[in-house]
């Protein structure tokens, strides 16, 4: 093997290493990163990190590299995330309530305080109102949105059309993003579910093969796309589904259509066009 060919093997592995060691979190997951300082702004490089879920059975144990960093990718999107971190000569550092969104990094800035073993500091988990690590132009649709909101057919999908620049391409029910109505791709828990010959979700504009009690949350990410969502030069719908939790629930729900609730044309009387009217097709009109 050439030199020139080891060197090109050897910038493909440092590349590689640097992506997975600094990646966004992955298509239907979400991830915690940070940089752990001391009171004087220095990193602290060794210290052991916990990130806990405990209604997901979640937890992983991590130490932060010589620049202090640290990143947990794949996780779940969920509430309620633990990260606690400590080290020797310092105080534990604690943040509790941590929400992760699909598509979601959560970036930290912990502070360890010079203290005694055994002493914490808690910190209480809050949205920051300026994601700086996050480059896509996206949208989160939540279970609250996803269950509160209206909906004509539990077809969750339609929720899409929240985001900014995103519309149905006329009747058929294509999703335009930005005025384009192709080449979008959808995600579900990952895997790719973009209908190929259509360019559409799985099922297209007839049928949704995933009910909306199964869906926790989706994103929807209209340009800057990161890396990993590829092919799509319309839009992104990354869509995640409900997970276990170590206690039992359910839901359950039941369609109710009656004729006499529906709306009916104004120019008809009890279903049926009154004299001099042509009756609406399909109806019957008495002598």
């Amino acid at each position: 093997m050439s030199k020139s060919t080891k060197s090109i093997l050897i910038l493909l592995v440092v590349a590689l290493a640097a992506s997975c060691a600094f990646a966004q979190a992955s298509a239907g997951f979400g991830a915690i990163s940070g940089t752990v300082t001391d009171p004087t702004g220095a990193v602290v490089a060794g210290a052991k990190v916990v990130v806990e879920n405990a209604s997901k059975g979640i937890k992983r144990d991590l130490e932060t590299s010589s620049a202090g960093v640290f990143v947990v990718p794949n996780l779940v999107p969920a509430d309620g995330y633990t990260v606690t971190i400590s080290k020797a000569g310092f105080s534990d550092a604690q943040t509790k309530g941590i929400t992760i969104n699909v598509g979601q990094t959560v970036t930290l800035s912990p502070m360890l305080a010079v203290g005694a073993a055994g002493t914490s500091v808690e910190v209480t988990g809050e949205a920051p109102i300026i994601d700086q690590s996050k480059t896509s132009v996206s949208l989160v649709v939540d279970s609250n949105q996803i269950l509160e909101l209206p909906i004509n057919g539990r077809r969750v999908d339609n929720f899409v059309m929240l985001a900014p620049g995103v519309t149905n391409d006329g009747a058929f029910g294509l999703l335009s993003f930005r005025g384009n109505p192709g080449g979008n791709s959808f995600l579900t828990d990952g895997v790719d579910t973009t209908n190929s010959y259509y360019g559409e979700n799985a099922g297209r504009t007839r049928t949704y093969n995933i009910s909306q009690d199964a869906v926790q949350e989706f994103q929807v990410v209209t340009s800057n796309y990161a890396a990993e969502f590829g092919k799509a030069s319309g839009g992104v719908v990354n869509t995640v589904t409900r997970s276990g939790t170590n206690s039992y629930h359910g839901s359950a729900y039941e369609f109710f259509r009656n004729r006499t609730l529906n709306a009916v044309d104004r120019s008809t009387v009890n279903g049926l066009a009154p004299q001099g009217i042509n009756p609406p097709s399909g109806v019957t009109r008495p002598d």
